[in-house]
């Protein structure tokens, strides 16, 4: 197992309790991954007042909730303290070892994989052989700037930082600062300095809807998993359009474009906060960049501004890098993954939280890492690579149909469809271990299953 964050942590519960013996290797000196605030692995973006934009009722694993002495939004110390929890509570402390980088991961010719660690203040690196690999080392910790880089950012004299290095406000007080991309980073960190800064602009060459997060009353994202969920699009995105009118209401209150793209082809941005700065006009929303000065930025409409500083909320990129490119990479971010998980010609290589749902990822972890001790154990069987890849490449097309073409939505799902789509995989898999055992004439019948529940 690579990574003791959330995904991390769930695949480790899930194979403890099924007796599974794996060993578990962080390279920083606590778990909890991004949400150790100034991890000491250097992969950690979190800033000293962010709080969870998804309500503690999603973000919860089923096998742990949340305290209900936690805020709806809880703090990211709370989420940290609720992650230490769940290891403390299912005894996982010793299966990890801390401040261990694993540097190598090789196919072994005949089955397995060669892994390659160092502990911090080793001497020597160690390499030994494991018959799968789970990689769970996260997808928001390899900051992605603008490719091509916008033209005269190399003559820009003021300071330029990726949201990932983003800590607190007091740095930009009175200054002119513009914030680049309203993912839910880039909305959240200007409305907090815009309070002190002198001007506060937000660019974006794509306008996103923003949900408040609060919608009629409930967290925005229990919506993702009620009962209208499961509606055709055709109708969700009407349906998600009326109540975004109802609850915040046009737009142009807020010195916003009318977005381009329907409200669930984007990865949704939540900002009760930036609403607000917007409507007093704390900050001011910009279209895409076109040039850097030495003291300012011209943006696409033709206006110009003199700023101080830049702040690139511009996302992150898929990284392994103890992976050799030609084994597996995902340069576009696209993950050729059956179900997100199973890349289809490397076998015993499994990949953990490369799903990102419109609410909550955590629930989807614990399922998800069932189904890998399932593979593991022998009690379902994948497709052929044949199929697999097939496969892939039939969700790849319905996923160009609804999300936004960009890199930022290359691992986007809708998460009730993904819910289906590992129930019949689960169903399937035991399908395909019965026939195999029945080819088999000295073959126990296999039990049936207590619950395929996802």
């Amino acid at each position: 197992m690579i990574g003791a964050g959330p995904s991390g942590l769930a695949a480790s519960r899930v194979l403890a309790s099924r007796g599974i013996p794996f060993d578990c290797y962080e390279a920083g000196s606590g778990i909890g991954g991004l949400w150790r605030y100034g991890n000491d692995n250097g992969m950690s973006g979190v800033y000293a007042s962010l709080h969870a934009n998804i309500s503690k009722e999603s973000m919860s694993f089923s096998s742990l909730p949340m305290p209900d002495s936690y805020p709806v939004f809880p703090h990211h110390t709370q989420v940290l303290a609720y992650l230490e929890s769940y290891a403390e509570t299912f005894g996982l402390h010793g299966h990890i070892g801390l401040r261990t980088e694993v540097s190598s991961v090789r196919p072994v010719e005949g089955g397995g994989w060669e892994v390659t660690r160092r502990s911090r203040g080793a001497a020597e690196a160690e390499t030994d052989r494991y018959t799968e690999v789970v990689v769970a080392n996260g997808h928001h910790w390899d900051p992605r700037l603008p490719s091509p880089a916008v033209p005269g950012a190399g003559v820009f004299e003021g300071s330029a930082v990726h949201a990932h290095a983003y800590r607190s406000p007091e740095p930009y007080a009175g200054q002119r600062v513009l914030v680049v991309g309203m993912g839910n980073s880039g909305c959240e960190i200007a409305a907090e300095i815009s309070r002190s800064a002198a001007r506060t602009f937000l660019s974006a060459r794509a306008v996103a809807h923003v949900f408040p997060k609060m919608l009629l009353g409930r967290p925005a994202d229990h919506w993702a998993v009620s009962r209208a969920a499961v509606l055709p699009r055709f109708l969700k995105d009407p349906g998600m359009a009326l109540l975004l009118r109802l609850a915040r209401g046009a737009p142009a209150l807020y010195g916003l474009p009318e977005p381009v793209r329907r409200p669930l082809a984007a990865h949704p941005s939540t900002s009760d906060e930036l609403l607000v700065q917007l409507a007093r006009g704390a900050v001011t929303a910009k279209p895409g960049i076109r040039s850097f000065g030495r003291d300012s930025v011209s943006f696409t409409d033709g206006s110009r501004e003199t700023v101080d500083a830049v702040v690139y909320a511009t996302g992150y990129s898929l990284s392994f890098p103890f992976l050799d490119p030609a084994v597996f990479a995902a340069p576009d971010g696209r993950t050729e993954l059956y179900l997100r998980t199973v890349p289809p010609r490397l076998p015993g290589l499994f990949f953990m939280g490369l799903a990102q749902p419109a609410g909550a990822a955590f629930p989807l972890l614990e399922p998800q890492a069932e189904w890998i001790a399932d593979l593991i154990e022998g009690e379902v069987l994948l497709p052929t690579p044949a199929e697999m890849t097939r496969s892939i490449a039939r969700a790849r097309e319905r996923h160009d149909k609804v999300y936004a073409p960009s890199y930022r939505h290359g691992i986007e799902i809708d998460i009730c469809a993904y819910r289906r789509a590992l129930r019949r995989e689960l169903r399937a898999g035991r399908r395909r271990a019965r026939r195999a055992d029945a080819r088999r004439p000295d073959a126990a019948p296999r039990p049936a299953p207590v619950s395929d529940t996802v």
